[in-house]
């Protein structure tokens, strides 16, 4: 533990106006948002398999590393260490074991690395991962432990789970039954939480981010489902006028639900913990629909 004082105490002392813009900027490569743009990007544009892989692996990867955090519970580092300076200590939510900005980019980029397998993107995806674990530990957000873990764990799951969502993918039934069933399932494990959370009977730093989660997996998992059952969309060669144009709109429609609802529930005073997490329910359920409503306006093949 003193090892790791001082190496967040190293940081926290050349921590400057242009490392900590530099910090703040890299530690976003690792955020919801711009992974769920850079997921469904691919899945909408690019390889629809590879793209069902990479969000599978990273909703897995962020599923245990949740609950990890709500069982060991671990204090952050300026919770310990007396006049520690952090950075952009607004994106640290919950506890601090393990990192779930590093958990998300080691996941997400190691299942890009491996789907696409060129050697300049699995260079650039490496460098990603291991520079999202540094600002976190630049800003002093994170422990370096927490980090190593979240790359265990983001990592892991790629090369352990990853050939296994491809072989789901490619059996249409089976990935339209499992995914059903899990959509259920962690619809529901989103609801208890959320009530417990709202009803102040289980704590919100351990279980909120997990609330979150199982919510995007539940939207995400039915949509899905629904897609593939009723739709099952192909991915065109070219038309890259068209892929832009459709991504543009499909994420028009994910800021829409990310801040319009959040927005009009705070305007009214009923924004709460069960508002909050179904927010990325939406977003997930979205992300597996927006093919076959997109098809009815010949967005979509």
């Amino acid at each position: 533990m003193e090892i790791q004082k001082q190496i967040l105490l190293f940081f926290s002392g050349i921590h400057n106006g242009f490392l900590n813009t530099l910090g703040q900027g890299i530690t976003m490569f690792g955020e919801n948002f711009l992974l769920i743009a850079i997921s469904v990007f691919i899945y909408w544009n690019v390889r629809k398999r590879d793209g069902f892989v990479i969000v599978m692996s990273l909703l897995n990867s962020l599923t245990f590393m949740g609950v990890a955090k709500a069982i060991i519970r671990f204090p952050r580092p300026w919770l310990v260490i007396d006049n520690l300076e952090t950075v952009r200590q607004s994106t640290a939510t919950g506890y601090s074991f393990p990192s779930g900005h590093t958990t998300g980019a080691a996941s997400a980029y190691s299942s890009i690395a491996v789907s696409f397998r060129k050697r300049w993107l699995s260079i650039l995806c490496a460098v990603m991962i291991l520079l999202v674990g540094l600002s976190r530990m630049y800003l002093c957000v994170h422990w370096p432990m927490d980090v190593a873990c979240g790359l265990l764990i983001g990592c892991g799951v790629t090369f352990l789970l990853g050939s296994v969502f491809g072989k789901l993918y490619d059996n249409k039934e089976l990935s339209i039954r499992l995914m059903a069933i899990l959509g259920v399932l962690f619809t529901i494990a989103y609801l208890v939480t959320a009530i417990l959370l709202n009803a102040g009977k289980i704590e919100a730093m351990a279980f909120e981010d997990l609330s979150i989660t199982f919510a995007t997996y539940g939207g995400l998992a039915i949509g899905f489902a629904i897609e593939r059952k009723f739709c099952d969309f192909i991915i065109e060669n070219g038309r890259w006028g068209r892929k832009i144009l459709r991504y543009f709109a499909g994420m028009t429609m994910v800021v829409v639900i990310m801040y319009g609802i959040k927005t009009i529930f705070n305007a009214i005073g009923y924004y709460n913990m069960i508002i909050r997490a179904l927010r990325y329910f939406l977003i997930g359920l979205w992300g597996g629909i927006y093919p076959l409503i997109g098809k009815k306006v010949h967005l979509f093949d």
